[in-house]
């Protein structure tokens, strides 16, 4: 005969129950009450659990317990969808489990919106569960369209009258009544036009990274003066913060005219280091030193380090490369980063960094050889 249970034993089965049905509780209403939708399958496809988020998401009520989840998934996607969960249940190998995607859904009415999608897996005594937490982002991408609709409007706008304007600078430098006052005043303007307009070119090119249309035309530039031109520009700034610009080729401080060739588009490095430079002497505390450092990488190609003291805010650093983001710069748009990182990556490289309150911060470039 078995040994009857303890008051002990029968006291501790009571607290775990007790504290397992308190969980449950406490996941039911968290799902319950969530925007976005939280779905959970079996290796099926049959629809396990359905929260209010997904009702009002996708349209269909409590009936989709039960159903295939293929009723929310488009038909294009669908084959990918089964192919997917076979290779998974075959072999184990998780292609967007674990990951963030972009896709689109389907709604009951048959209409699409696009959607991010998490996706996790788990087993069970029943069997390989799925998990799916899902978030409508049409709102986003409505913004998004809209921002490239200004953008090029913006750009639209003030290209014109940036033409003239240059046009008339160099119809006055022409004229043979103009004293040197003058002269160098027309100059300016000119320059200033001509800068102008290629700050708007550049970000037409930006726009067109982000939406993987544009065409690097690679060529031999000299990173070494595109650095040196950019700190020159940015030396009001320095000033103004106190601080100190040091250029460093492979640990020693380069000579006059030395030079340091990289393959990739001029306009778009030297956005690049504006954007970068720019950032370290906001970012640096005033009188305080940021050095840029180039070389071979260790892995080949060629690293460029760009180190100030000061930390970024723990708050953003997940999302330091992503638009829109900043911290304590009331002029500050958050695109900077976004735009290094795209140029980067568009050169074949990638941009990283590395940031504590003892060691400062340090982005790394990496470009290909």
């Amino acid at each position: 005969m078995g040994k009857a249970a303890t008051p002990k034993a029968e006291c501790g089965d009571a607290q775990l129950l007790a504290e397992l049905r308190a969980s449950e509780e406490r996941y039911r209403s968290v799902t319950h009450t969530a925007v976005d939708a939280i779905i959970t399958t079996d290796a099926q496809g049959t629809v396990l659990t359905w929260n209010q988020g997904a009702e009002v998401m996708f349209g269909f009520g409590p009936e989709m317990v039960g159903r295939s989840v293929l009723a929310i998934i488009p038909e294009r996607y669908r084959q990918a969808h089964e192919e997917g969960v076979r290779r998974y249940l075959a072999t184990g190998q998780r292609r967007l489990i674990g990951q963030v995607a972009e896709l689109a859904g389907l709604r009951k009415d048959g209409g699409e919106f696009p959607i991010e999608l998490s996706l996790s897996v788990w087993q069970t005594a029943q069997g390989v569960c799925f998990g799916a937490i899902i978030r409508d982002i049409s709102e986003r991408k409505r913004v998004e369209l809209l921002q490239g609709d200004v953008q090029r409007m913006i750009r639209h706008d003030l290209k014109s009258p940036l033409v003239g304007i240059v046009g008339l600078a160099n119809l006055l430098l022409k004229a043979s009544n103009l004293d040197q006052r003058q002269i160098k005043a027309a100059a300016n303007i000119r320059d200033l036009g001509q800068r102008l307009l290629g700050f708007i070119q550049r970000s037409r090119d930006i726009f067109q990274l982000e939406e993987g249309r544009y065409q690097l035309r690679p060529q031999a530039v000299d990173l070494l003066a595109l650095a040196r031109r950019v700190a020159a520009e940015l030396a009001p700034l320095a000033r103004v913060r106190q601080a100190r610009l040091t250029l460093r080729v492979k640990g020693r401080s380069p000579r006059a005219r030395q030079r340091y060739l990289v393959l990739g588009e001029e306009g778009l490095l030297e956005v690049l280091f504006e954007n970068l430079l720019k950032n370290a002497l906001e970012a640096a505390p005033p009188g305080s030193r940021i050095t840029v450092e180039m070389g071979p990488g260790k892995q080949g190609g060629h690293l460029v380090a760009i180190h100030n003291l000061g930390a970024i805010p723990a708050e953003i650093r997940g999302r330091f490369f992503e638009p829109y983001v900043t911290s304590g710069k009331r002029e500050g748009t958050g695109l900077g980063t976004h735009s290094a990182r795209l140029i980067a990556r568009a050169h074949g490289g990638e941009l990283t960094f590395t940031t504590s309150e003892a060691e400062g911060t340090r982005l790394l470039l990496s470009l290909p050889a």
